[in-house]
């Protein structure tokens, strides 16, 4: 429990492990209540375990009144109704201990999603002004994403919408007066909603990459699942399986910002094709990155 406690503190950018502490239990209203029926008096089952100390903070005032209220009328270690709350804390999934410990700016993107504004944040150190449309969890519940659209008005459709990681969007300030930009126009409404309905982190739905592998490619693509996108067609039309069988050209459900992650790792084994601006992309990567290894 404690391992899982000091990785959301590095992963979360979180102050110190005694501030996740206080979090937590200055919010322990949100999680089932403790039967005292089920808890000991005895605490022999951790006395070999190095003790989690820390300081209540101004914040825990009402529960530091709960925890003394069932000390005396239950008998329960304060210690006891702590290691209580950080466990019903650790056992959820990993997306929704994202959305407690930045439940504050989701609240504002939740409110801007409910009232159809836009927002004013940061996202990695960038200023964005943006629409969120809805939250969304990665499939495993390990990440939790906001899908937003952004306000190139001019821009096609789908690359107007982005996934966004809850752990990095800081300072959420409603753009009062604002109107929601995917509510602008049918397209965008329609976007927004096929976005939802088939969600994965890099909104890949009905966007396409074609690529020419070569046979170590087919292979390697077979191998790397991780992030692997979903074959569409393969050269003249025909549908393909999952798994690449040989050489060729193969059509793949793709966003752009997935071709860059996934197919950079396969270096002359996969020829981007389409679109002609990821084309140019990968040129100018390999480019850059063939001058790196001609310096003497």
């Amino acid at each position: 429990m404690r391992s899982q406690l000091e990785l959301d503190v590095e992963d979360y950018g979180i102050k110190s492990l005694s501030d996740l502490c206080n979090r937590i239990l200055a919010r322990y209203g949100e999680f089932t209540p403790p039967d005292p029926t089920k808890f000991g008096a005895d605490d022999t089952l951790y006395k070999n375990v190095a003790p989690l100390q820390f300081t209540l903070n101004q914040h825990c005032e009402s529960f530091s009144n709960y925890a003394n209220s069932l000390a005396k009328s239950a008998g329960i270690k304060i210690a006891t109704l702590c290691r209580y709350y950080f466990e019903s804390y650790v056992n959820l999934p990993r997306g929704k201990r994202e959305c407690f410990i930045f439940r504050e700016n989701l609240d504002k993107l939740t409110n801007a999603i409910n009232g159809r504004e836009n927002v004013n944040l940061t996202y990695r150190g960038l200023a964005k002004n943006v629409s969120p449309c809805f939250l969304a969890f990665s499939p495993s519940q390990v990440r939790a994403y906001v899908v937003v659209c952004d306000d190139r008005i001019d821009a096609p459709a789908a690359t107007r919408f982005h996934s966004l990681r809850l752990c990095y969007i800081r300072g959420v300030a409603a753009d009062l007066g604002s109107s929601a930009y995917h509510c602008e126009n049918f397209e965008l409404s329609r976007q927004a909603e096929e976005f939802r309905e088939h969600f994965d982190p890099f909104l890949c739905y009905g966007q396409q990459v074609k690529v020419r592998l070569t046979e170590d490619g087919a292979a390697r693509y077979n191998r790397l699942t991780t992030n692997r996108p979903k074959v569409v067609e393969v050269d003249s039309g025909f549908s393909a399986p999952t798994a690449v069988a040989s050489a060729g050209d193969y059509t793949f459900e793709c966003s752009e910002k997935l071709a860059k992650v996934y197919f950079p790792q396969f270096l002359g084994e996969a020829e981007i094709l389409e679109p002609r601006e990821l084309r140019l992309w990968f040129m100018e990567q390999f480019d850059r990155a063939a001058g790196v290894y001609r310096r003497p």
